[in-house]
């Protein structure tokens, strides 16, 4: 080879490596910045509103560059996928799915492809196609079951099932990183999430057993705080109530009590906001709650009245002066002094907050007391005041026991009535949806069906029982008795004369009503020839009439069987229950579950 051939040579080779150096380097920039938005994390697990998208949107931007200036470079398939994750990181989930799904297609021989996969269930899970991300992720775990990522995906399997409302199945995936991967910087995550699950699969000695290694294993006093009342969550949910008091009274023994600030010159007492100030504080309204759980009125009151009086005007005190008004309204029955004690609470807080919550009930309370105050009025008032009553102790309340005796008070009172069976209902409604007891809540649907036919009830409860799978016969339903419309009694106007000209077009030869003869009409032109039984050809060929006699095809016949339909549908929507909009009884009409009530958000993480 000659010299020439060799500098040639070498150019050649020079300018080829400054390629591969230049895509790399692109490369390199890309990866560079995601990693620094994830931390080093193969994505981010928990997004939060406050994330800094600039990183993701640099990754991004250098992915598409490779792309787009060195398609034929061997890190195409590297910058195409790393172009995905930086959408999942922008919460872009939705073009995340587009492109990973033609993936395989666009790079058949890639050994990103498992990669891909684990990547389009992560954005099927955060695009909320749940279905979809439980099947990808299972068939990447199937597939590969030792890649780097098969921890996340357990984790994020457990997430999806956990959507799906499937908590057994959530926290069994969540183990799957407890069992295979107990150094992995997952364990600690999957440990919340299987406890969690464990908990809303209401088995709660599991639960409580995670709880309590997490927060033998925690770091701060915060997150040890946050286990142990999570452990007391576990035991109220198990009625252990007794159990959940020792552990609050051996944990309150080691807290501080709080201490108030200096109050002279006249001013506001208040309680000194140091580090874990309001720790005792959060025990005590625990304590309370504990007590309010087990029906101990009295201990429940001492607890909260002595959180308002150590952090007055504080958040705590607020919360406390709340849950005293919640302890007469719902252990006591005294509405008066509920509402004396909730109008309290914007002294501690204000209008935010449990003042808010406050605020509701006090609108609830009024409410109840206008009902109450009109009974006398009308029997229908009377029986709207006992149902909203049982509301109360429903979905304001949460209180099942209660309501259900409201409603069997209702049925007692006014027994034989539709009312009756209305209340009979919402006791089915109550012992299935929310008291698990279905068998007893067939029975009283079934007493509904055979004792109270021809009423609005006896459909509602065949609907609950044929919604269940039960067979209804079809000669036990008798259909309430409709009211028809009064008869039109308007006079009719006398029939006109026979010598006046009917209405309408008048024949050729005839006289019109001014006295006018009608001429003849002129010849139709060949284009207009007459269509189906002498009509115009324009109107026989027009869609929507038959012949000359202009009566619309959907006429008289169609209308008849549209008026049949409706009245077939009027039927059909008999079976619903009427009742006020805010009835409880209203919420039995129809076999579908019923939305929750929001519960109370509080500092100790128990419901109100």
């Amino acid at each position: 080879m000659s010299r020439l051939h060799r500098i040639l040579a070498t150019l050649i080779l020079g300018l080829a490596l400054m390629s591969s150096c230049a895509y790399y380097n692109t490369f390199y920039s890309a990866r560079k910045y995601y990693d620094r938005a994830t931390a080093g994390q193969p994505y981010v697990f928990d997004r939060t509103d406050q994330m800094n998208n600039g990183d993701f949107t640099r990754s991004l931007n250098y992915s598409k560059k490779l792309i787009t200036e060195y398609p034929k470079s061997k890190w195409v398939d590297d910058a195409y996928l790393l172009w995905a994750r930086a959408l999942i990181g922008q919460n872009d989930p939705i073009q995340t799915i587009k492109m990973l799904v033609d993936f395989p297609d666009r790079f058949p021989k890639s050994s990103l492809r498992p990669d891909a996969e684990f990547y389009l269930g992560v954005a099927c899970r955060q695009a909320h196609k749940y279905r979809n991300a439980e099947r990808v992720l299972n068939e990447f775990i199937a597939k590969s079951p030792k890649h780097k990522l098969v921890p996340y995906a357990y984790l994020e399997l457990s997430r999806t099932l956990n959507a799906l409302q499937e908590p057994d199945s959530a926290a069994q995936a969540a183990s799957k990183v407890i069992e295979k991967f107990p150094k992995s910087v997952l364990a600690v995550r999957a440990r919340v999430a299987r406890a969690d699950a464990w908990f809303d699969a209401k088995r709660y000695e599991p639960a409580r057993h995670d709880y309590h290694e997490l927060g033998k294993r925690s770091s701060t006093d915060d997150d040890r705080l946050k286990y142990l009342l999570r452990e007391v969550d576990c035991l109220e949910a198990a009625h252990s109530y007794d159990e959940a008091l020792a552990l609050l009274r051996d944990a309150i023994s080691h807290v501080r009590e709080p201490v108030l600030a200096d109050t002279t010159g006249g001013r506001v007492a208040t309680v000194q906001a140091t580090p874990g100030y309001d720790r005792y504080g959060r025990l005590l309204v625990r304590i309370g709650s504990v007590h309010g759980r087990a029906g101990r009125k009295d201990e429940a009151l001492a607890a909260y009245q002595r959180v308002v009086q150590d952090y007055p005007h504080d958040a705590l005190a607020g919360e406390a002066q709340y849950r005293i008004g919640y302890t007469y309204e719902t252990l006591g029955d005294d509405f008066d002094r509920a509402r004396v004690e909730y109008g309290r609470v914007k002294d501690q807080v204000g209008q935010v907050g449990f003042g808010m919550q406050a605020a509701d009930r006090l609108k609830s309370l009024d409410r109840l007391a206008q009902f109450r105050g009109s009974a006398g009025d009308t029997a229908e008032k009377k029986i709207e005041a006992e149902f909203l009553l049982a509301e109360q102790y429903l979905f304001e309340l949460d209180n099942p026991e209660r309501a259900l005796a409201q409603y069997q008070k209702i049925q007692e009172t006014y027994a034989g009535t539709p009312q009756a069976a209305k209340a009979m209902n919402a006791q089915a409604w109550v012992l299935s949806r929310k008291l698990h007891r279905d068998a007893e809540a067939d029975s009283i649907f079934w007493e509904v069906v055979h004792n109270h036919p021809a009423t609005e009830a006896q459909l509602a409860a065949r609907d609950y029982l044929e919604f269940a799978g039960k067979e209804v016969p079809t000669d036990l339903i008798k259909l309430p008795e409709r009211q028809l419309a009064a008869a039109d009694t308007t006079l009719r106007l006398t029939e006109p004369p026979d010598s006046v000209p009917p209405l309408g077009t008048p024949t050729a030869g005839s006289v019109d009503s001014l006295g006018r003869l009608v001429p003849q009409p002129p010849s139709l032109s060949p284009s207009l020839s007459p269509g189906p039984e002498g009509t115009p050809g324009m109107l026989g060929d027009a869609p929507e009439f038959h012949g000359g006699s202009g009566t619309p095809r959907h006429g008289v016949g169609a209308a008849a069987a549209t008026g049949s339909a409706a009245a077939a549908r009027r039927d059909t929507t008999a079976r619903g229950v009427s009742a006020p909009r805010d009835s409880a009884a209203a919420h039995a009409k129809a076999p579908q579950p019923l939305p929750s009530a929001p519960a109370a958000t509080d500092s100790t993480g128990g419901d109100p």
